[in-house]
Parts: C-alpha cells; sequence; structure tokens
C-alpha cells in the first residue's frame, strides 16, 4: 500500500533566483550612498588640508610683514594700531612727554677716517644695540637723524609722566653702560678713534602725531621739549647725560642725580637748571665693573651673567694667574 504521506505534495514555495533582488538593490544603493559621501568627504578634507596650508602661509607672511613693518615704524605703534583696528592713529594729540636726544661727539672726524664699509658695520651694531635697550624700556624710537638717536616716553602709550620719565633716564643710564663694553670691543677690533657720546632729556608737552602727506606719514613729536633736549645734549660732556629741571623733578625720587648747571637754551629767554645723574649712578644701577688696561680687558655685569659657577671660576683663573706671576715684575699697589 502506498504510504499517504509520501503522496501529499509539499505547500512550501520552491525558490526563485529573483527573490534577493530587493535586498541586493538595497545593498547596492546604500554602497554607491556611502560611496558618494566618502568622495565628498574626502573633497571637503583635501579641502580643509589646503585651506589650513593657505592659512598657515599667510599667517606666516602676515609676521613677516609685522617684523619688517616694526623696523621701519616704532613697535608702540604698531602694536596700538593692530589693537585699535583704526587705519592710523590720532591725527595728533597734545601729551606731556619725556624726550631723549643723543649725539655722538665728533663724528665727522670718525666718518673721514673710517672707510665706508666699516663706518656702516659700526653705525649698524651702534644702533642696534641702543634700539634694543630703548625698547626694553618702552620708549618710542622716533628717528635717526644722520648719527643722533630721538626716542620719547609718554605717546603712543603712557606709564605716567613720572614713571616715563625715570625710563627715559633709566634707559640712557643703560646704553652708557653699553657703550662702555662696545668701546672696549671696538678697541679690540682696532678702533683706535674715540666713540664718545652725549646725551640730554627734556620734559614738556609737545604735539604727538601724525605728520606728513596723505601718502607717507611719520609718527613723532614737535614741541619745545623735543628742541630742548637736543640743545641740552649739546651742552653735556662727552659720555654723560644731562637732564631739563622738569625732567629733575619727576625722577629725583628714584635716580640721584646733582646740579649741574644753568644755562639760557638756544630760542628761550629764560635760564634753565640742568642736572646730571650722580657720579656711582651707574654702579647703583647696575654694579657694572670695566677696565681697559694693558693686559687686561674687562666688562663684568652681574645682571646679564647666566652661569654664576662658570663666571666664579673664570674670575678665580684669572685671580690665580696673577698671584703665580713673580713679584719683582708686577706691582701690588
Amino acid at each position: 500500500m502506498t504510504d499517504p504521506k509520501a503522496e501529499t505534495p509539499s505547500l512550501s514555495p520552491s525558490p526563485s533566483p529573483s527573490s534577493n533582488a530587493p535586498n541586493d538593490l538595497g545593498r547596492a544603493a546604500l554602497q554607491d550612498a556611502y560611496d558618494k559621501q566618502a568622495r565628498q568627504l574626502n573633497r571637503l578634507t583635501k579641502l580643509a588640508d589646503s585651506t589650513q596650508a593657505k592659512l598657515t602661509d599667510a599667517n606666516q607672511k602676515m609676521e613677516s610683514l609685522l617684523r619688517n613693518l616694526q623696523r621701519y615704524v616704532p613697535a608702540a605703534v604698531v602694536e596700538v594700531l593692530m589693537e585699535s583696528g583704526t587705519e592710523q592713529l590720532p591725527t595728533n594729540s597734545r601729551e606731556k612727554i619725556t624726550v631723549f636726544f643723543s649725539d655722538i661727539v665728533g663724528f665727522t672726524t670718525i666718518t673721514e677716517r673710517l672707510d665706508p664699509e666699516r663706518l656702516a658695520s659700526l653705525m649698524t651694531e651702534y644702533f642696534t644695540e641702543m634700539a634694543e635697550i630703548c625698547s626694553k624700556w618702552g620708549g618710542t624710537l622716533d628717528q635717526f637723524i644722520g648719527d643722533a638717536i630721538v626716542i620719547f616716553f609718554g605717546a603712543p602709550r603712557s606709564q605716567g609722566t613720572e614713571e616715563d620719565a625715570q625710563r627715559a633716564l633709566s634707559m640712557a643710564l643703560d646704553m652708557q653702560d653699553r657703550l662702555r663694553a662696545l668701546r672696549l670691543k671696538w678697541s679690540d677690533q682696532g678702533l683706535s678713534l674715540p666713540f664718545d657720546v652725549r646725551m640730554g632729556i627734556s620734559t614738556g608737552y609737545c604735539n604727538v602725531g601724525n605728520f606728513g602727506s596723505h601718502e607717507r606719514l611719520h609718527y613723532t613729536a614737535i614741541g619745545t621739549a623735543v628742541n630742548s633736549a637736543a640743545r641740552i645734549q649739546s651742552m653735556a660732556a662727552p659720555n654723560t647725560i644731562l637732564i631739563a629741571e622738569d625732567t629733575y623733578m619727576l625722577v629725583r625720587d628714584v635716580i640721584k642725580c646733582s646740579f649741574a648747571q644753568t644755562a639760557i637754551l638756544q630760542g628761550q629767554k629764560h635760564p634753565t637748571n640742568l642736572f646730571q645723574p650722580a657720579d656711582d649712578q651707574a654702579a647703583i644701577q647696575a654694579s657694572i665693573l670695566t677696565a681697559n688696561e694693558a693686559g687686561m680687558r674687562f666688562y663684568f655685569d652681574p645682571a646679564e651673567i647666566q652661569d654664576n659657577m662658570k663666571a666664579k671660576e673664570l674670575l678665580k683663573a684669572a685671580l690665580r694667574s696673577i698671584d703665580e706671576q713673580p713679584a719683582d715684575d708686577k706691582s701690588d699697589g
């Protein structure tokens, strides 16, 4: 007998070759969408990398431009312009400032006796050293006029009238200290000519701001204090500093000064009392020791020493060398 179960037809549908087509189409669509997104993301990544590279290049160019700009325009002016976002500083304003003026004694003789290349190298080093000290004390470097330097304190930023004057005189003292070291260095390099600098400082109201044409402006100060600083400088002895009484009144509680002379400055009717920093002021300011003798070139500034142990070893070695010299050859006095 035939088994009934064996003869019962199956009710399950037979697999169809096209039964997975919808799933395949879905996967294909997802893959296509993913590929498009991946390509778009790759393009955006390349664009971002390119933009970042352009921004980096632009920033480097801007930094280079600012560095170069500060070589031609006082750094304080550049900073104020950057912070304010304006195209220029106010045309001019009346400000109480302290003005510094320096000049090299006998510069004409120096120019006549040095070849142009040596003179250019010497003046570049001199101006660079003085400009760095100006920046250290926060001064506005107005201009170089031949061998003269004009700097003022109180504009475009002021620390207060008293501190502006104190910074100006401290800067001048710092410059004289540095010049002592430079003269030793230049002497060792064969410069036999004297390199002496006079300095004058005055305080008063001036018109400060942009002066010039629409196409070319110069941020500077115009007024009696500027002229007075130049006149006072011309009356100073070589390698000394003279200050006007107005400046003295602002610095006397901080920097020791003494009366120097009374003079009627050119262009003025009334006499002016002039003062100078005390003879020991340089030592008070920095404790700098210098010497320029046969067999000895010495410059010692403890404020600049970075390795105390090395400095001590060098000084001890120098003392041992002196002690080892025959007593009858060298004087102990």
